[in-house]
């Protein structure tokens, strides 16, 4: 259970780092355009919010396949090869 909970963590802290990523390179292409750096406060807060939905949906996902792959591999015997 301690790997999922890693699991968690890293992805929603990897998801976040992306957004903001994201974000500061779209602000640098508005500070090509128009000559200022700007990143809005709503910016940084969307960017914390929908990083750990997708790090929470990531992780989510990956519980659900692995308790697919253990019900599967309890039904079927393997086969000869």
């Amino acid at each position: 259970m301690s790997a999922y909970i890693k699991l968690l963590i890293y992805s929603c802290v990897f998801c976040i780092l992306f957004c903001f990523i994201l974000g500061a390179g779209a602000s640098f292409i508005m500070y090509i355009k128009n000559g200022y750096f700007f990143i809005p406060d709503g910016q940084i807060k969307r960017a914390t919010v929908f990083g750990s939905i997708a790090g929470t949906a990531i992780t989510s996902a990956t519980i659900v396949f692995n308790l697919i792959d253990k019900f599967n591999f309890r039904k079927k015997p393997p086969s000869k090869p």
